[in-house]
């Protein structure tokens, strides 16, 4: 009875980390679009530092779930990185609606530094995240992105709407590619091990 309470508590453990890491690129895509609104329609500063904190507390809050399955020390390091990574995106808003295109150009750079060193921590730990899927898939998302900003910083909103719609789209895929990759490493971190009976002689 207890196993079987233990192994039902795994599973609801399972169901939620991959539900969380399902909708995680969504709810950032969503939350990164709604600082450039705001910030490009000269919204208060308030409202602005609480959409990133918004932002930072759903990366809080798939960490908080990973480290139970991938240890303190892999969730420290991917939560330090990621939370760099949400700066660096709100910054780069602030840069491009403030039309300090240098700076831009330089905090683009970092994005994909910061992206790059995500991937290789998240492919250490979890072999089911393959390497180059994962970096096209990230990189394809920061891609859309900064066209996204891009767009509507330059008022061509008609393609800002239709990027930002693309962007939703790719992020449910990148989401299910994550879910799948932590799926298929926690059930195979939960398989019982084999007993092999030894034969009478």
């Amino acid at each position: 009875m207890i196993e079987n309470c233990q192994i039902t508590k795994a599973q609801q453990d399972i169901n939620n980390i991959v539900y969380r890491g399902r909708i995680l690129w969504r709810d950032i895509a969503t939350w990164l679009s709604t600082y450039l609104m705001v910030k490009t329609l000269q919204g208060e500063d308030v409202l602005l530092e609480q959409i990133k904190n918004k932002l930072l507390r759903i990366v809080a809050e798939f960490e908080s779930n990973i480290r139970t399955f991938f240890g303190d020390k892999a969730a420290d390091d991917h939560i330090n990185l990621f939370s760099q990574y949400i700066m660096l995106m709100t910054t780069l808003i602030d840069a491009t609606v403030e039309g300090n295109s240098g700076a831009a150009d330089e905090i683009v750079k970092q994005i994909y530094e910061i992206a790059g060193k995500r991937v290789e921590l998240l492919t250490e730990i979890n072999p089911y995240w393959d390497q180059n899927t994962l970096e096209n898939y990230i990189y394809t998302f920061n891609d859309m992105t900064i066209k996204e900003i891009i767009a509507f910083t330059s008022k061509q909103h008609e393609n800002s709407i239709r990027i930002y719609e693309r962007v939703l789209s790719y992020s449910t895929n990148l989401g299910d590619f994550i879910a799948q990759g932590i799926k298929n490493y926690m059930i195979f971190s939960l398989e019982p091990p084999t007993t092999v009976e030894r034969p009478d002689y």
